[in-house]
């Protein structure tokens, strides 16, 4: 199967809200201190899928439990805290919701007192609707740092579990509600003869140029394929995924042609609706023109970039596998521009298999990748 790719449009600004409560542990904070609340706000720029920079401010309050035991230090009521630090969200295993971390350093005034601190939480989201709005539980530690000449110079340790509300990243793909594929520019019609040509199947396309002149069928730019009927159905041949349609990269570009869009929808639809094919390893080529060094990276960003595309329509990540291969395995041995644009291309590969045992097995290589 032959495909390309486009990258991902910048996701604006994600806001992370946290409200919970909180506890000190660890003496003396822990037993002059009880139970308490904390609420912060983060603002957070993405970077990519899984991570991004973030800065936040929030406050933090202790209930007062027990004065000092040691009696010459007086006693001090109920703790307060705010703070602002900068860090950085990570999200491992998914670009929409799920699980996640952050940790962070920066100021605290604690009291009449400024201090260094740094933070860290862990949570899971859920995407609530059809919007960007995430929400789920979420455990956090703070630890504020005294200094070694302070009168009591043990640093302040506490935990805090609550609910985590965040506008989160726009799911992609014309599947979620947002941001619809671009819609398909029509083919280009078949050029005008200047004379009179022979059209057996009377589909439009000259018998000169029809791969199928016996049966009506539909103008490509393949000519492997022009004037041939459309096949809309994604198949399976030896281990290999196949589709009617072929698309290919212009010379150099990893970007998706917006033609192709409605191909990686229905690619992803047919993997996701086969969970027994558990590894699909993207193996990217390019033509042979060019170092074998460049076409070898160029090769490997377009299986990468078509992995991206497969992902944001649902495919889980860790079902797809990626390789670049270069010139190394051409589709078309020659060396006209038809035959460069023939090999620009991006293959699918069935790389482990379920049996209906349950047991997982690695199939041969036929029709596979050469």
């Amino acid at each position: 199967m032959l495909l390309t790719g486009r990258s991902a449009t910048a996701d604006p600004l994600r806001w992370h809200l946290e409200l919970g409560g909180a506890h000190a542990v660890g003496d003396p904070q822990g037993s002059e201190f009880g139970p308490g609340g904390e609420g912060r706000l983060a603002a957070e720029l993405a970077l990519g899928r899984a991570i991004g920079l973030q800065v936040e401010g929030g406050s933090l309050w202790l209930g007062h439990a027990s004065p000092p035991a040691d009696p010459s230090i007086a006693d001090h009521g109920d703790g307060t805290a705010v703070f602002a630090m900068g860090g950085v969200h990570v999200r491992p295993f998914t670009e929409v919701a799920g699980p996640w971390l952050d940790a962070n350093v920066g100021y605290v005034r604690t009291g009449t007192l400024d201090r260094v601190g740094f933070d860290a939480h862990i949570g899971y989201d859920w995407r609530v609707g059809q919007d960007r709005w995430d929400v789920g539980p979420y455990a956090g530690y703070l630890q504020v740092v005294q200094p070694g000449e302070t009168l009591r110079p043990g640093d302040a340790h506490i935990v805090s579990v609550g609910i985590h509300v965040a506008l989160g990243a726009k799911r992609i793909g014309p599947s979620a509600g947002f941001a619809a594929e671009p819609p398909a520019p029509p083919e280009p019609p078949a050029p005008a003869p200047t004379m009179p040509e022979s059209d057996r199947d009377a589909d439009g396309v000259a018998d000169a140029s029809d791969a199928c002149p016996d049966v009506p069928g539909v103008p490509t730019r393949d000519p492997t394929t022009n004037g041939c009927p459309p096949s809309d159905v994604v198949r399976v041949v030896d281990n290999r995924i196949e589709y009617g349609q072929v698309v290919l990269f212009d010379t150099g570009s990893t970007v998706l042609a917006t033609d192709a869009w409605g191909v990686v929808q229905r690619l992803a639809d047919f993997i996701n609706a086969n969970p027994q094919y558990e590894r699909v390893n993207i193996g990217g080529h390019a033509d042979e023109r060019g170092p074998e060094e460049l076409n070898r990276r160029l090769s490997q960003a377009r299986a990468d970039a078509v992995r991206e595309i497969l992902v944001r329509f649902g495919v889980s990540a860790a079902r797809l596998t990626t390789e670049g291969f270069g010139f190394s395995h051409p589709r078309a041995q020659g060396h006209t521009e038809d035959d460069w644009r023939q090999n620009r291309r991006v293959e699918f590969l069935i790389s482990k298999i379920r049996d209906a045992h349950g047991t997982s097995t690695t199939p041969g290589t036929p029709g596979g990748h050469p």
